[in-house]
């Protein structure tokens, strides 16, 4: 990813910010449509806002590298992308409340059921549908999940015939998918379990004379590690955001694929504040860190309220002017400190990269991910509203997103002393579109 210059003044308010390169997601998508088989649909996640990257944007460059389906966990991420003007068949992997089915199906949402009583629930608010007006040019889709194992939703195998049988015997409802969750895609062994158990299902199901619905499984892991058949469908989060996993390892043959994945994301601000600390000075909560000399300390504006986590302390880096710097001083909510006396010439105008790349140093979700005793994927998600995402195509900002709370009060009660209308006005979506 181009590096941005350190003097090319962005358009945000806020000096500390996330970029994002829609180049490397679109490349990214490519990178996994040469991962699988031709005639495979690759379906690319976009949910908890695009595993921080804004949902949005993410799901322009899945779409434009090629992406077949987006998947996202809730109604409000379906309904979010359908009012940005997407119009690529969307699944909503968790199962939605009943009483949005009619919206969900109005907005040509594909849904996901996980327990028989999921699927009584969505059948019957399905019935209501033409009352509600939203039966929807498609009728209900809806993709069954199969618990194999994972043990956190879905329909136990010997309960699928019944399920499968109700939404058959529903007028307007189809079964689009069936599918299921590896809960190690690293693991051989235990993916190939939960495949078997799939298989005896399908089997069975094929047994019947049905037509078979779209099967998916495969996952970054499954892909890259090959613990999974593609079948007809893959579901990719963390592969197309550029991570393939903490300690994964690819299987042979696959090492040169994984390789040429992108990471999108970089993290950076610019200091408020450049001080010496004197020898014997402390910096953050708690004095736990002492200046050994006189120090020249950056306040950096990104805190544990933005998802820089307090456990970053000790040994954390960041990079300023191509070189690595210590953070030092506990995480507080709006800040962290670097120490800066050995980088050179430092400046109120320098950027600090969190993660990401600066010259021939690079900060990877994987090393904060290690040094925080979690995953990449936990460190993508983790990054707050607060920071605005900049989004650049070669290298030039494209669109930035701001995502700062404003609320609509427009169907709510009056607050004290306000009349009816009075109040700020709904604002809508803060995404450029």
């Amino acid at each position: 990813m181009p590096d941005a210059s350190l003097d090319r003044p962005l358009p945000i308010r806020h000096p500390a910010w996330i970029e994002v390169d829609l180049g490397a997601l679109v490349h990214n998508a490519g990178v996994l449509r040469r991962s699988i088989p031709e005639g495979c649909r690759l379906g690319l996640l976009v949910k908890a806002n695009a595993y921080g990257h804004g949902l949005e944007m993410a799901a322009r460059a899945a779409v434009a590298g090629g992406a077949d389906q987006l998947i996202v966990a809730n109604l409000d991420e379906g309904l979010a992308l359908r009012a940005a003007g997407l119009d690529a068949p969307i699944l909503i992997v968790y199962p939605i409340p009943p009483g949005a089915v009619g919206e969900a199906v109005g907005a040509g949402l594909e849904l996901s059921v996980g327990g028989l009583g999921s699927v009584r629930r969505t059948l019957e608010a399905w019935v209501g549908r033409d009352a509600a007006g939203q039966a929807g040019p498609d009728g209900l889709r809806l993709h069954v999940e199969v618990d194999t194992g994972m043990g956190r939703g879905g329909i136990v195998p010997e309960a699928v015939p019944e399920a499968i049988a109700l939404i058959d015997a529903a007028p307007g409802a189809t079964l689009t998918g069936i599918w299921t969750h590896l809960a190690n895609g690293s693991d051989p062994a235990v993916s190939g379990r939960q495949t078997s158990r799939l298989t005896a299902v399908l089997d069975a199901l094929a047994a019947t004379g049905r037509p078979m619905p779209l099967r998916h499984v495969a996952a970054t892991e499954g892909i890259f590690v090959a613990t999974a058949p593609t079948y007809d469908m893959v579901r990719v989060g963390l592969g197309y955001y550029g991570e393939i996993g903490l300690g994964v390892r690819p299987a042979a043959g696959r090492e040169a694929l994984a390789a040429e994945l992108r990471p999108a994301m970089s993290v950076k601000a610019r200091p408020v504040r450049l001080e010496t600390i004197a020898a014997g000075g402390s910096v953050g909560y708690g004095g736990e860190w002492t200046a050994q000399r006189r120090s020249l300390v950056a306040t950096l504006p990104i805190g544990y309220a933005d998802g820089w986590s307090r456990s970053t302390w000790p040994g954390a880096e960041a990079l300023v002017g191509g070189r690595r710097v210590p953070l030092v001083g506990r995480v507080s909510m709006d800040s962290v400190c670097a120490d800066v006396t050995d980088a050179g010439t430092v400046t109120m105008g320098d950027e600090f990269v969190l993660l990401g790349r600066q010259g021939d140093e690079r900060i990877t979700a994987a090393d904060l991910a290690g040094q925080r005793r979690t995953i990449p994927n936990e460190i993508f998600c983790s990054f707050g509203p607060r920071l605005p995402r900049v989004y650049l195509q070669d290298g030039q900002v494209a669109a930035v997103a701001r995502q700062v709370e404003q609320v609509d009060r427009s169907s709510a009660a009056p607050g004290p002393g306000e009349g009816p209308g009075e109040g700020p006005p709904g604002t809508g979506s803060a995404m450029p579109s």
